[in-house]
């Protein structure tokens, strides 16, 4: 990994491979927006794209473009042949280095965000986590959504969008990642006779993505539905904390069912079998989303109308289990299940090239899989009980629920079944 002159970090993974995967990370996204420009790194990804989508050559070169923009980073990722590698990563350096936004290009992403928002909200799924964000990071940055309000999708313009650029997409904010056959010195060399030239600036009002948590409930009623999508979290620290792979273990613990597997009674986690021996879901899903600083841990859920309390109540018993009684092989299986999920987040040029640059945007180095995996052999069921007792035990949840939810606890009722009373 080396550091232009002017800070963007540059770290490239050569492989004996006829395809090179390259991809430029910048730290932007929702939680550095305010009220009047949410949604503005979104509209800027989708402007970008399209005037690179437009190059025929790209076409003719076999060159596969992606992007991606998220509460905390944006992503413009080339799959390609090694000799095409530079000229991708030219044309993603030209979205900072030298911008040409066209009022028809803009004006035409416009309609087409409106038509993603429109699926984007007929998306159950998406729905409840996005209500998890506002209602447990209500009135931060991190409770906007990507998309933003349509108000302000229609109010974008070339200023709009050049003044976010001055001010975010700045040199220390910026990783360049390759992974594939492209030597370093090759892209080391591009880099610098493009994005190296970018200059810092001196802009002191970057909104830094402050975040505060309020454990509280929200919940859309729609009777209309035949299943009701329900989120239960709590609040836990994000990528750069000491307990992030405990957490990762912990959250293997539950696993993930649904309807269409097998097994009954005979499945590990015990959450699982009671969702598969009777009516309480039709299917959970565990998740950890974390952030630079904080994290959102906890369970999604499809369930039928009529037993939503029950569900709700067989998730924090599973919890609490967690925080006084899990047991070794309990921990030995989700240590296990969470080697296989860090194994896959590098299986493949494409995916090493993501996780690198992640690791890379938040904590400036790599850590390797054989470094994961010696941490993940010093988790016991001593540190499980320990995290879990210090995040989950008598913590104040969120609850993101949509659908038919009349039978869902009241959000008091929920609260109190954090904690057992012991003598």
């Amino acid at each position: 990994m080396e550091e232009l002159t002017n800070g963007v970090k540059i770290i490239t993974e050569e492989v004996c491979s006829p395809l090179t995967c390259t991809s430029l990370i910048i730290q932007t996204g929702s939680r550095f927006e305010n009220s009047c420009n949410n949604g503005i790194s979104n509209f800027i990804e989708h402007v970008a794209m399209s005037k690179i989508d437009l190059h025929e050559s790209f076409y003719n070169k076999g060159i596969k473009i992606d992007s991606l923009t998220t509460r905390e980073f944006q992503r413009y990722s080339a799959i390609c042949q090694t000799e095409y590698a530079c000229d991708c990563l030219e044309a993603f350096s030209n979205i900072i280095t030298d911008p040409e936004w066209n009022d028809s290009d803009i004006e035409l992403q416009k309609n087409i965000i409106k038509s993603e928002a429109i699926d984007y909200d007929n998306n159950p799924k998406s729905l409840v986590f996005d209500y998890l964000h506002q209602t447990a990071f209500q009135e931060t940055p991190l409770a906007q959504s990507v998309i933003g309000p349509s108000t302000n999708l229609l109010n974008f313009n070339k200023f709009h969008m050049c003044k976010f650029l001055k001010e975010t997409y700045q040199p220390h904010r910026i990783v360049i990642v390759s992974c594939g056959g492209e030597s370093h010195s090759s892209i080391m060399s591009k880099a610098s006779s493009t994005i190296g030239y970018l200059p810092v600036s001196e802009c002191k009002t970057i909104n830094d993505g402050f975040q505060r948590y309020t454990g509280s409930q929200i919940t859309y009623r729609d009777d209309s539905m035949p299943y009701a999508h329900i989120a239960v979290a709590v609040e836990v620290p994000g990528v750069n904390s000491t307990d992030y792979l405990t957490l990762l273990v912990a959250n293997c613990l539950l696993e993930s069912w649904d309807r269409t597997q097998g097994g009954t009674n005979r499945h590990a986690s015990p959450l699982a079998r009671a969702a598969s021996t009777s009516r309480l879901c039709e299917l959970f899903e565990t998740f950890y989303i974390p952030y630079r600083d904080v994290g959102l841990w906890g369970v999604y859920f499809i369930g039928d109308p009529k037993y939503l309390d029950e569900m709700v109540s067989n998730i924090q018993d599973q919890w609490m289990h967690m925080c006084t009684t899990i047991v070794h092989s309990d921990v030995e299986r989700a240590i296990n299940i969470a080697k296989l999920k860090l194994a896959r987040r590098i299986d493949g040029l494409v995916n090493s090239c993501y996780d690198t640059g992640l690791q890379v945007l938040y904590t400036s180095k790599r850590k390797s899989l054989s470094d994961l995996y010696n941490e993940l052999s010093k988790v016991s069921e001593k540190t499980i009980k320990g995290v879990c007792f210090k995040y989950l035990y008598d913590k104040c949840p969120v609850v993101a629920a949509i659908g038919p939810t009349e039978t869902l606890p009241h959000y008091n009722r929920i609260r109190s079944g954090m904690y057992w009373l012991r003598l």
